[in-house]
């Protein structure tokens, strides 16, 4: 049956074991399918994985190696702002893209300073400005050839700096950068204005790491794509993630912070229904998440059924069938544990996916490399009572609850050897359907020709299994 009557038809909400989708007649290898999606108008993914924003799932080294891969990471907000901020800037300045903000000297300083700034930045070379700032004009670059076998540590810069530099005007794409870097054989290129005033830089370090990774996820500067769970938009990431106990405590937050910062994408949910989504948009979402995260709705962090929700399949299709005909904005299925799942989700509607226990295991997990027990936790123990149900007296602040059950998982090794398991099962799921990627997915969707079978009492059996396991 095609989706429409599927869902139209049932009583009941289904999730994403209920559902199987009818094989096509592919003719193509699975390593033709192309996975690159949106998870929100501006910002496109090579690989359609979104670590979730979890306290045991994302912090600096997962939301780098995700990136590499294409995917991106939000930073978990179980943490202070502090910290939030140093792993974002953490993600960006492993690929620096354009140096906005390099560190430039003058003539007449001496090698002496230079030297300074090697101790305390670590830099060893920099471009020389007539009056040394940036955006004054370039006269020359020192590097640590220039410096290094000089004994005389107060000779002048304009002594010993290399005049001929090979440079690009602006403006111009990091591809094109990265092109003219590699032609000229230099470790540095600098960028010019129209009158040769110093604007930026590229170093020869990023042209080997997008030789390594060529599918990573960068802006436009050229650095790794992140988000946050709470508003550091001027940190430096890309994307927020707005998640919260009722869609209502969203909408002003969304509204303020498009205003504040029309440049930073927002993702926002979860959204049960079409109502929540179709809200969150007209405040200014930019992307939307649909599912919660559990079998059947309710507590994100939860690993087993519980009273309130829907069925995840049933809200990403309605979902999405809403928001990407309406408004063309993409939808992030969240709950999905495996590459069946990721398969089914997209088939339903959904563009990227959400993932947390199947990346809770990972070496760079948080702890996940210091673990001795072959299990790691997936969830969050415990909650404070005052932060999630606004508790008024002192000493109901200090009280801590079960936040939920706490589901475990096993050690997977490294994200990039569990991604490259994870995406060639979703890269095979998508063949057997006949399709090469995810849009021609969505197309198929829309004129009905995806058919799909209920197996409800499957999805029952196990989830009730799940629950009896914990």
């Amino acid at each position: 049956w095609p989706a429409g009557k599927v869902f139209e038809a049932a009583i009941q909400g289904f999730t994403y074991d209920d559902l199987v989708f009818m094989p096509g007649q592919p003719r193509f290898e699975a390593n033709e399918v192309n996975l690159s999606s949106y998870i929100t108008k501006n910002i496109r993914l090579t690989c359609p994985v979104v670590g979730s924003p979890s306290d045991t799932v994302t912090e600096g080294k997962m939301a780098i190696e995700l990136a590499l891969a294409g995917g991106m990471g939000i930073i978990h907000a179980n943490q202070s702002i502090a910290n939030q901020v140093e792993m974002v800037k953490q993600v960006k300045r492993f690929v620096s893209g354009f140096i906005l903000e390099p560190f430039v000297m003058s003539p007449t300083q001496t090698l002496a300073d230079l030297d300074k700034l090697k101790d305390t930045k670590g830099v060893s070379s920099v471009p020389i400005t007539h009056d040394g700032q940036l955006g004054g004009r370039l006269v020359g670059i020192v590097t640590s050839r220039d410096a290094d076998l000089r004994e005389d540590r107060k000779e002048y810069l304009c002594k010993v700096m290399t005049e001929k530099i090979v440079t690009a005007k602006a403006p111009l794409a990091f591809s094109e950068a990265l092109d003219v870097l590699k032609r000229s054989k230099v470790g540095k290129l600098l960028i010019l204005d129209s009158e040769d005033r110093l604007v930026s830089m590229v170093t020869r370090s990023d042209l080997k790491k997008v030789r390594d990774f060529p599918e990573m996820s960068r802006d436009i500067s050229g650095k790794l794509l992140v988000g946050a769970a709470v508003a550091l938009a001027e940190a430096g990431c890309n994307l927020l993630y707005l998640f919260g106990d009722g869609i209502d405590a969203q909408l002003q937050l969304i509204q303020t912070l498009k205003s504040s910062y029309p440049a930073v994408d927002l993702l926002a949910g979860p959204a049960a229904s079409v109502r929540e989504a179709k809200r969150l948009i007209q405040a200014g979402a930019d992307g939307i998440v649909a599912g919660t995260g559990c079998d059947v709705g309710g507590d994100p962090a939860a690993p087993m059924a519980v009273a309130l929700g829907r069925g995840e399949a049933t809200m990403v299709y309605e979902v999405a069938f809403y928001v990407t005909r309406n408004f063309n904005v993409p939808v992030c299925a969240a709950g999905v544990r495996s590459s069946s799942q990721a398969v089914v989700a997209m088939a339903l509607g959904a563009s990227t996916v959400i993932l947390r226990e199947p990346l809770a295991g990972a070496l760079e997990a948080p702890h996940g490399g210091l673990a001795t027990n072959p299990l790691h936790h997936a969830h969050s123990l415990v909650h404070s009572v005052g932060v999630r149900y606004g508790a008024s007296r002192a000493w109901e602040r200090q009280v801590t609850v079960p936040r939920s059950v706490a589901s475990e998982v096993p050690h997977k090794s490294q994200v990039k050897a569990f991604l490259l398991y994870f995406l060639s099962g979703v890269r095979k799921g998508l063949r057997e359907l006949g399709y090469r990627s995810i849009s021609e997915v969505h197309e198929a969707l829309e004129k009905e020709l995806l058919r799909m079978e209920c197996r409800l009492p499957y999805g029952l059996q196990l989830r009730e299994a799940r629950c009896q396991a914990m």
